[in-house]
């Protein structure tokens, strides 16, 4: 009896499996500065995720239809489990101008104020829900967007210092619980983790934004 209870338990705890994962974008500031000053009306950077959970392919299929810029896929280790690794675009693009965002998963938005420019994450709801019940219908899981680690490279391509601020962060693996201020000169790289709070509070897709970081 013991044996079949634990079966029936360990059976319905699959159906409560949710899957998170890391989302780590690349950024370039004259990208930005490019979006910010119309050089440019949009532009595309790199976006690598790793998504517990998925690893065959169908998974692969679903996805190279639904995101654009899928590439570069490949099985990795991740929470003690096969997980899949890949590539996918998100635009950057000025607030108020608009593109057709069915496929990207990710938006950046750049918005000026006053002497800085502040820049914003959000998520496609509409794509996401679409992935969701995917994998729901295919693996039993949901997508748990504050379950994903959401980090940034910031790449200082300028040929001048750029002074960053950073939201309830971890800098190049330091804790800043509050606004923090770097200065990137040339060639500058930095790594941000937007802390568990902050990834939570932009996973739930509510129409008050806060900015992930800001230039000035």
């Amino acid at each position: 009896m013991k044996k079949v209870s634990f079966f029936f338990l360990g059976l319905l705890s699959l159906l409560f499996i949710s899957c998170g994962g890391d989302i780590k974008i690349s950024i370039f500031t004259r990208d930005l500065s490019d979006v910010m000053s119309s050089r440019e009306e949009v532009l595309y950077t790199n976006v690598n995720m790793i998504v517990e959970g998925l690893d065959d392919e169908n998974d692969i299929e679903f996805l190279r239809r639904n995101l654009n810029g899928f590439s570069n896929e490949h099985k990795v280790d991740y929470n003690y489990s096969t997980s899949l690794s890949f590539d996918i675009k998100a635009p950057i693009l000025k607030d108020g101008d608009e593109i057709d965002d069915s496929n990207f998963l990710l938006v950046i938005t750049g918005k000026k104020d006053k002497g800085k420019t502040d820049y914003y994450l959000q998520y496609n709801q509409e794509l996401f829900w679409r992935i969701n019940n995917y994998i729901y219908n295919t693996h039993y899981q949901n997508i748990e967007l504050n379950k994903f680690r959401i980090k940034l490279e910031i790449n200082n391509d300028e040929r001048k210092p750029v002074n960053l601020i950073t939201y309830s962060s971890y800098v190049n693996g330091r804790s800043y619980p509050f606004a923090h201020q770097e200065v990137l000169n040339e060639r500058d790289r930095i790594n941000i983790e937007l802390s568990e709070i902050f990834g939570d509070y932009i996973s739930n897709m509510d129409d008050e934004l806060y900015p992930i970081f800001s230039i000035e």
